[in-house]
C-alpha cells in the first residue's frame, strides 16, 4: 500500500469531543502524508430509534423539530471544526453530510478514499444510527479500516510502537500489506505469534520467522514475541499494552461479520473497548 492522500473519518454522534478525537487523528495522519481528509457525518436515524414510533400528535413535529435542531447544530459545529483545523494544519478537510445513506452507499465514501476511520458503536447504550448498521460493511470496503478508541490522543502523526497479530492467514497478510505506511515509519514493530492448534499448522516449524523477515527486508525494527495462550486477541491487546503500543494491526474474516476475528473469542469484548487503535484489513 502506498502512502494514503485521502482518509474518510465516520462521524455519528454530536459529542463535539468524540468528533474532535476523531478529527484530530485524521489530520495529524493527513498532516505527515500530505494527505486529504474527508469526514463523512451520518446523522442520527429516526427511523432506528426504538422511541420514535410512540410520538402521537403535537409530539411528532416536536420531535422533528428538535431533530432538525440537533442535525443542524452538529453539521454547524463541524463545520466550524475543520475550519479552525485546516487553518492551523494547512490540511485539505471537506465535509460531507450522508443523511438517508446507509449500508453499501454510506460504505462507498471509504472506497473512494485509501483509508477509513470510525468509533466504535458496541457499547450497549449508544444509540442506533445509520454508521451502528453500516459499519460492518465499511470494515468490507477493501479499504483499510482504523478503529478509534473514543478518548485516543493522536498529537505524533504515525504511531512509532506497533503490535502486529500474525496467523499466516491470508487476512493477516493483507492487514501487513495495507499498514505498511505505519511500519515503514514506526520505530518498533512486534509480531505476536501464538500457535493456537486451529493456526498451528500455517506457521511451520519457526512461527512468525518468515513474516519477521520480510518485514526487516523493508527496513523495519521487528521484534518477534511467540507467546503460548489459549486466547489470541487477548494475549496480542495485552502485548500492545505492555510494550505501549500506539496501534494494532490485524486480519479479519467472515461475511458482514467484524465481531469474529481470525484470532478467536475475544473480540467482542475488543471491538466494545478498544485500548488502542486496530487497523483492521480484509
Amino acid at each position: 500500500m502506498r502512502t494514503p492522500k485521502d482518509i474518510v473519518v465516520y462521524i455519528d454522534t454530536v459529542d463535539a469531543s468524540i468528533c474532535r478525537v476523531h478529527i484530530d487523528y485524521a489530520v495529524n495522519l493527513a498532516r505527515s502524508w500530505g494527505a486529504h481528509v474527508v469526514v463523512a457525518f451520518a446523522p442520527e436515524d429516526l427511523a432506528a430509534n426504538p422511541h420514535s414510533g410512540f410520538a402521537r400528535g403535537a409530539a411528532i413535529e416536536s420531535m422533528l423539530a428538535a431533530y432538525r435542531s440537533r442535525q443542524h447544530e452538529a453539521e454547524e459545529n463541524l463545520r466550524a471544526t475543520l475550519s479552525e483545523v485546516a487553518a492551523a494544519t494547512g490540511v485539505n478537510c471537506e465535509l460531507r453530510i450522508c443523511s438517508g445513506e446507509s449500508g453499501e452507499t454510506l460504505m462507498l465514501h471509504a472506497r473512494h478514499a485509501s483509508l477509513a476511520i470510525v468509533g466504535t458503536s458496541r457499547q450497549a447504550d449508544r444509540a442506533m444510527t445509520a454508521l451502528t448498521v453500516s459499519e460492518d460493511i465499511i470494515f468490507a470496503s477493501g479499504r483499510p479500516s482504523i478503529l478509534l478508541p473514543p478518548s485516543w490522543r493522536n498529537d505524533d502523526g504515525v504511531p512509532k510502537t506497533i503490535v502486529i497479530g500474525w496467523n499466516a492467514s491470508r487476512e493477516a497478510a493483507r492487514a501487513i500489506a495495507d499498514a505498511m505506511p505505519f511500519l515503514a515509519s514506526a520505530s518498533t514493530v512486534h509480531v505476536v505469534v501464538v500457535p493456537e492448534p486451529k493456526v498451528a499448522r500455517l506457521l511451520g516449524e519457526d512461527p512468525g520467522a518468515d513474516i519477521s523477515s520480510h518485514l526487516a527486508r523493508h527496513g523495519i525494527e521487528v521484534v518477534l514475541d511467540r507467546l503460548e495462550g489459549d486466547n489470541a486477541g487477548d494475549l496480542i491487546v495485552a502485548r500492545a499494552e505492555d510494550v505501549g503500543a500506539e496501534m494494532v494491526v490485524m486480519g479479519a474474516y467472515g461475511q458482514s461479520r467484524i465481531t469474529e476475528f481470525v484470532f478467536g473469542s475475544a473480540t467482542r469484548t475488543l471491538l466494545a473497548n478498544p485500548k488502542v487503535p486496530i487497523l483492521l484489513s480484509r
